[in-house]
């Protein structure tokens, strides 16, 4: 990937405060998704960091995980406000064209934007039910099986006794973890999470998926998602969860 990775350009940037280190990365026609919008150019981009050198100023920067394609960052305020950011990277020749940026931030907006079903909800075929997940690991298979085959008890076997989990706006241990599925399974009678993209590095798993519910009243949106485990041996120890 060139002669700087991407976790060192994220360090020049927002440590060093280098927004040139940014070109150096990014192709000129490089592209952005973030929060349902597609921004095109690196001019663009460049103008979102620079938005964000202002937002963050005084802030601590630290990537808690990073491999070519992925990277998991947080800013810490001085007043203990956290911002949680995943990067997932596509390269062309060792440059980025596009990233896909999932974040976790101050103040969320409540989802507007709400989508007719595409037929994965209810067709019974592709990743629909807790069978195999094709092309994944068996940890993500797993995962498949708690998240869209509501298996819970699955959750004991998959993580450490003692694992921490982030999700979005809640943290805490595995209890938490499960009662936070179970509230979203009652929230949305009807949903379904494809997975779009596995990356294996180091200790580390991460997973970039989409998310297709009707909740309660009928209402429907859909919603990105990003999920990097930290694992010992075969057992997640820690899990950060962000939803767009």
């Amino acid at each position: 990937m060139s002669a700087m990775t991407f976790g060192e350009m994220l360090t020049e940037l927002y440590v060093n405060e280098n927004v040139g280190a940014l070109e150096r990365l990014y192709l000129h026609r490089a592209t952005r998704r973030s929060r349902g919008e597609l921004i095109f150019g690196r001019d663009a981009i460049r103008q979102q960091a620079l938005a964000d050198l202002a937002e963050f100023s005084g802030w601590r920067f630290q990537i808690n995980a990073s491999t070519d394609a992925f990277a998991d960052v947080e800013w810490l305020s001085p007043d203990g406000a956290t911002v949680r950011r995943h990067y997932w990277i596509i390269l062309e020749n060792g440059r980025i064209s596009a990233d896909r940026v999932i974040s976790r931030p101050l103040h969320p907006a409540p989802i507007q934007q709400h989508h007719q079903l595409l037929g994965e909800l209810d067709s019974g075929h592709g990743q629909v039910g807790p069978g195999e997940l094709v092309g994944f690991s068996l940890i993500a298979q797993n995962l498949h099986k708690i998240w869209n085959g509501r298996q819970i008890g699955l959750l004991n076997a998959l993580y450490d006794d003692e694992a921490r989990w982030t999700g979005p706006g809640l943290e805490g241990g595995l209890s938490d973890l499960k009662s936070w599925w179970l509230a979203q399974f009652l929230a949305f009678p009807q949903s379904h999470i494809v997975f779009e993209r596995e990356l294996s590095f180091e200790n580390h798993r991460a997973l970039l998926w989409q998310w297709a519910r009707i909740d309660v009243d009928g209402r429907r949106d859909r919603v990105a998602g990003s999920t990097c485990l930290h694992l010992v041996g075969d057992k997640i120890v820690q899990e950060t969860t962000l939803i767009e």
